[in-house]
């Protein structure tokens, strides 16, 4: 209750409040904090107002902050990877004020959470990490039948870093390499490209059925919290697909009446283990380095992917452990029209810092704290660790202080595909440097960065590996457009 009502020597309000707790007097009155949106006249003497308690080191140390009911909506939900059994759902603010269940209800753009799609299918295609592709502008053609004008994507902040390796450009969540990914990565017909992805969705059964157009790959169609969750546990179990699910059995006097049945595994993408193993250590590489890095602390525990719809309408973030995988989605219901969440309220602002202490609370609570486990058996036969300069991808001879651990991907014949210049040309090199006027976020102390993860298999020894003599197929290897 408002008790005291005053100004300060600068003439700003100052207002006390009266705290019960559990309906009874503790005798405290307490300072209360007040949003700078809320003006204090609208609080008068003896009105009834709920408070946080945030309590001092002394009794009389305690403040209260006025809490608002909030116009912006949420969602969170926990899933266990190797079950797809739901250990905690919110589907909103509020259930008495509305009883939508954002998580399973509400379809909602997914922005950038869905581009780990994009770049399994250009990984299962035997593109290696350490692919250069040309972070610049590109247009793709029209689709017969679907389209009639060309599509012109860009970056969120209409940067462009030249010449970037898949990993750093998925961990940086840029637009163009996604989309460039559709006019060669995958496949050389754009439409053919747009098709595999969008099989390997169906396959993860995030989509029934998917939009046949080019904003597909940057989130344009709206998905379920839950189906793209179940998708992110099946990248932390190397492709086993989980259907989530939340009641194992019922009883009904005594008797059995229902009773979950669990079927064979089931593994997407044919079974690549070693492709869902290479696309999950990018996704760490998110958080150690790229566009969730408020939890960089929790490099090698978490990694996931953050998501940002036009005009802040959405922000996401997936995130995964060795247990469980954590979702959350900010924003507000369309039931008025699309509202933004302000400019800058990224999935890496806004979402991020939420998921964190679900995951605490997981290891408090579900699973004790561990790291990411290496690559399972199944996978390691088709990979090897090479060190590598972080910034351009080059393989190095030796792990030195500066060199990055990278998985590469063997075909069949164990041997190792170099695709590193595959899609640009090596005169474009990276050189770990944004184009002038770009702002790029650092992955440390100098030009590379050092990765605490021993490597898996040993690197061969010797001198820095020669360059490819393979001579280009296209102008566009030879000259780099």
């Amino acid at each position: 209750m408002v008790l005291e009502k005053r100004a300060d020597g600068t003439g700003k309000p100052q207002i006390r409040v009266g705290l019960r707790d559990v309906g009874l007097r503790d005798g405290r009155i307490v300072p209360l904090s007040v949003p700078e949106h809320v003006p204090p006249g609208t609080l008068n003497i003896n009105d009834v107002i709920f408070v946080n308690v945030i309590e001092g080191k002394k009794q009389a140390d305690g403040r209260a902050e006025l809490r608002i009911r909030p116009k912006v909506q949420g969602a969170a939900l926990v899933l266990e990877n190797k079950t797809g059994r739901i250990l905690a759902m919110a589907g909103g603010f509020s259930y008495p004020l509305s009883q939508l269940n954002r998580t399973t209800q509400a379809l909602r753009q997914p922005g950038s959470s869905i581009k780990p799609l994009i770049y399994l299918a250009a990984l299962h295609r035997g593109l290696q990490p350490n692919t250069l592709i040309l972070d610049q502008p590109v247009t793709l053609p029209p689709i017969p039948g679907v389209s009639t004008h060309h599509w012109t994507p860009k970056n969120y902040d209409s940067s462009s870093w030249g010449s970037i390796t898949l990993r750093r450009a998925l961990e940086n969540s840029k637009n163009l390499v996604t989309a460039r990914l559709l006019d060669g990565g995958i496949d050389k017909d754009p439409t053919k490209s747009l098709q595999e992805t969008c099989d390997l969705a169906l396959e993860a059964r995030i989509y029934r059925e998917c939009m046949k157009n080019y904003p597909f790959v940057l989130g344009a169609q709206a998905v379920r919290m839950i189906d793209l969750a179940a998708f992110y546990a099946a990248i932390a179990n190397e492709g086993q697909r989980v259907t989530p699910y939340s009641i194992d059995s019922i009883d009904q006097n005594g008797r059995s009446v229902y009773r979950r049945q669990t079927g064979a595994p089931v593994m997407m993408a044919g079974g690549d283990r070693a492709a869902f193993y290479q696309l999950r250590t990018i996704l760490e590489g998110v958080v150690a380095r790229g566009t969730a890095t408020s939890m960089k602390h929790l490099t090698h525990f978490v990694g996931g992917k953050t998501g940002t719809t036009d005009s802040e309408n959405d922000a996401w973030f997936i995130g995964f452990t060795s247990d469980v995988t954590v979702a959350v989605w900010v924003g507000y219901d369309n039931a008025r029209g699309k509202r933004t969440l302000g400019d800058g309220a990224t999935g890496g602002k806004v979402s991020v810092p939420i998921v964190e202490p679900i995951i605490q609370a997981t290891w408090n609570l579900h699973a004790p704290k561990t790291a990411l486990p290496p690559p399972s058996a199944e996978a390691a036969r088709h990979l090897k660790a090479l060190p590598i300069d972080f910034a351009s991808g080059q393989r190095l001879a030796s792990a030195n202080n500066g060199a990055f651990t990278e998985y590469f991907k063997l075909d069949a014949g164990k041997r190792l595909r170099d695709t590193q210049y595959s899609l640009a040309g090596r005169h474009s090199l990276a050189r770990g440097e944004p184009r002038p006027g770009a702002a790029m976020p650092g992955p440390g102390p100098g030009p590379n960065v050092i990765d605490e993860r021993p490597l898996y298999v040993s690197p061969s020894a010797g001198g820095r590996l020669p360059p490819s003599n393979r001579v280009p197929r296209n102008l566009r290897e030879l000259f780099g457009y």
